[in-house]
């Protein structure tokens, strides 16, 4: 991402961002790091009313507003200010959100589907029961994704009883009961992640080996008070408060952002005991890909995997191109690469370093590899996705 030009002009900014999880963290400590270090804006953070609502003070002064719209009532408020905003989640239903620095929600749907196809799963889901926290975007493009690779996507779809606190957990124990498994759950974020894992526990479905759960977001807390802990997608929050820093100094300045609205690509899945499962029959398949899975940093071949399985490298050969439709060399280097790519979003450490740790022979053999997988440069896919 192109740095913020250094327009050190006194901005006052608002942002309207809950710092209550850690995706609301990670965004308010990018916007804080580009707006403080490269703008010295004065930035007022987290500003409620006497409800406990998102609400500027009546004597607030400000230039510009970087907000979470997820509702109406957020989105009057920010319009009635008169200043540029920016917003860094997608609301549906809100009407002032015409510039936007928010995640690639397709990108994150199919970040979803190839986990739990690289776990051999054939029966996915979508739990995400009506929230203000996402949108059913999330949902549709995970449906998507699914049935366009040739799929059934089952999607947990409530109705709503306001008499009924209960009525969500009760259905959904019905939706559960109704579809086969091994089962593969997407669930929007932590928190409908947490609530189906307890649903699990409360029923005797065994998390992973029936039910498989990935949360569509990270929140350290969520995930881990969860038994099993839940794995979850790593979301690049803070590179989403700095594109927004980035948008709204432009619209601050006076000019048009070359986009209104900004995707950013998540970093990667966090994994934890709920999706550690290779949902397949064949014993020596399962263990050969586990094998490969844990192993494939330390300079790994197929050779190595066949010592581990008492079976021939054609049979291996087959048996990888019927279940991922890919070589068990492919999925050696599709780890690689995908270690390589974490490494290179989320840390500085050098070409050689990430060489080395990935299991590549040199820097300029992973570059190469690298290359013709992606038809980019390490470095110009970090400079992509990187602050």
């Amino acid at each position: 991402m192109a740095r913020i030009s250094n327009h050190r002009q006194h901005r006052r900014v608002a942002v309207l961002i809950d710092p209550g999880d850690s995706w609301g963290r990670g965004v308010i400590q990018g916007i804080s790091a580009a707006a403080r270090h490269d703008l010295a804006w004065d930035l007022l953070i987290d500003p409620r009313d006497d409800e406990w609502r998102y609400r500027v003070p009546p004597n607030w002064k400000g230039d510009g507003i970087i907000a979470a719209i997820r509702d109406d009532q957020i989105a009057q408020h920010v319009r009635a200010q008169g200043v540029p905003a920016v917003s860094v989640t997608l609301n549906e239903n809100a009407t002032y959100e015409r510039y936007l620095a928010i995640t690639d929600d397709r990108q994150r749907a199919e970040l979803a589907f190839s986990h739990f196809r690289d776990r051999g799963f054939e029966h996915l889901a979508y739990f995400g029961p009506p929230s203000q926290r996402y949108t059913k975007v999330r949902g549709k493009l995970f449906h998507q994704v699914v049935t366009e690779a040739g799929y059934e996507c089952h999607l947990f779809q409530p109705r709503i009883s306001s008499g009924n606190p209960y009525s969500v957990q009760q259905q959904a124990v019905k939706w559960l009961k109704q579809l086969p498994r091994p089962l593969a759950v997407f669930a929007a974020d932590p928190y409908p992640a947490l609530q189906l894992s307890s649903i699990c526990k409360a029923e005797g479905f065994h998390v992973p080996e029936e039910i498989a759960i990935l949360a569509g977001d990270t929140d350290d807390l969520m995930c881990e008070v969860s038994d099993p802990p839940l794995s979850s997608i790593l979301l690049a929050s803070e590179q989403i408060g700095a594109a927004s820093v980035q948008m709204l100094n432009q619209l601050m300045s006076g000019e048009t952002p070359p986009l209104e609205k900004v995707e950013i690509p998540p970093l990667g899945i966090r994994e934890r005991r709920s999706t550690d499962v290779i949902a397949v029959d064949d014993p020596h398949f399962a263990n050969a890909l586990r094998y490969i899975r844990q192993n494939a940093h330390r300079n790994l071949q197929v050779g190595d995997v066949l010592k581990q399985v008492p079976v021939s490298r054609r049979w291996l050969e087959q048996k990888f191109q019927q279940i991922l439709n890919r070589t068990p060399a492919d999925e050696i280097r599709r780890i690689k690469l995908d270690q390589v790519k974490h490494l290179l979003m989320s840390t500085d450490q050098s070409l050689e370093q990430i060489a080395l740790v990935t299991g590549f022979s040199s820097a300029s053999r992973l570059s190469y590899i690298f290359r013709a997988a992606t038809q980019l440069t390490p470095m110009t896919f970090r400079k992509a996705n990187r602050v």
